[in-house]
């Protein structure tokens, strides 16, 4: 099997639907689905119930008391080569054009001399396309690799890489270990994991008070320390030359982290709740995706109803 993909979702069934579609859709090396997912209310439940119903080929496993253990035991349990983190809000919205050949090429390349290049993944939120930053409600220019690196194995194949630590830190194309459309190795992932996992239980064991210590158990804690593994990966990130996933944060699920959201297309997780529980799907060949410059854009997703 080759990449198992790892979905993080909480209260949004709708949005899900969406991704796992796109997923089945465009991302065709993707041979197993996983959905980590959390719901705050009865209404919420009932459509993930339903969600198993309508997509029986989709393994959802419901977040227990640590998240860390989870991610651990779902990349222990796979049998995939690759693992891919996606977010429910994610959108594949155009074909990832890489073949499985490509994907063994990327992560076993040598140099003309033959010395191994070490790439720590695969984004496919990134691309020659995506030259904004979101941040702070406007649009800023973000820092782009000046050149790339193009070994000769690679010179026939749609992607690119770069040396993400010649660049100043805080950029999309400074950060390897996002959880938003990256495509790891399996060993290299669940090395993290298990450490991760082991500090989960240290720090949950602190002593009083627990809350100063605990981590907390959501996906953007996992992704913050993950942040802590940023040395010991390879320096190359690679992508394609145009990205195929864009985060659309039209609400928000949580409150730990000040995420920005809605400011061009604000759609609150009961309303588009209440669409999925009427029968509603989204249609991503309705939903308009001609001007992706940032990995994190609002889209319109409602045009897809």
């Amino acid at each position: 099997m080759l990449i198992t993909s790892i979905i993080f979702s909480k209260d949004r069934a709708l949005q899900l639907d969406l991704t796992l579609k796109t997923i089945k859709q465009n991302f065709v090396l993707c041979d197993s689905v996983v959905v980590l997912y959390k719901t705050s209310e009865q209404e919420h439940e009932e459509s993930y119930e339903n969600l198993k119903t309508e997509h029986p080929n989709v393994s959802f496993y419901k977040q227990s008391c640590s998240i860390f253990f989870d991610i651990l035991s779902i990349i222990n349990n796979s049998t995939s080569d690759y693992i891919c983190f996606f977010t429910d809000d994610d959108i594949v919205y155009r074909k990832a054009d890489i073949t499985e050949d490509n994907l063994y090429q990327l992560f076993h390349l040598a140099d003309d001399s033959g010395e191994p290049v070490d790439v720590v993944c695969l984004s496919l939120r990134l691309g020659l396309n995506t030259t904004k930053r979101d941040f702070g409600g406007g649009l800023l220019d973000d820092k782009m690799p000046s050149s790339v690196l193009r070994p000769t194995s690679l010179l026939s194949s749609p992607l690119f890489l770069w040396g993400f630590t010649s660049l100043p830190a805080g950029g999309y194309w400074s950060y390897p270990l996002s959880v938003d459309g990256h495509i790891f190795k399996k060993e290299t992932i669940l090395t993290f994991c298990i450490e991760l996992e082991i500090l989960n239980k240290h720090y949950e064991n602190m002593g009083e008070p627990r809350e100063k210590w605990c981590w907390k158990q959501n996906p953007n804690e996992f992704e913050s320390k993950l942040q802590r593994f940023y040395f010991d990966v390879p320096n190359a990130m690679a992508a394609l030359e145009i990205s195929c996933v864009v985060n659309s944060p039209n609400n928000k699920v949580q409150n730990q982290i000040p995420n920005r959201f809605g400011n061009d297309f604000s759609y609150a997780a009961a309303d588009l709740n209440n669409h999925y529980k009427s029968g509603k799907r989204l249609d991503v060949n309705n939903i308009n995706f001609d001007n992706i410059v940032c990995p994190h854009q609002e889209i319109d997703i409602l045009e897809g109803l």
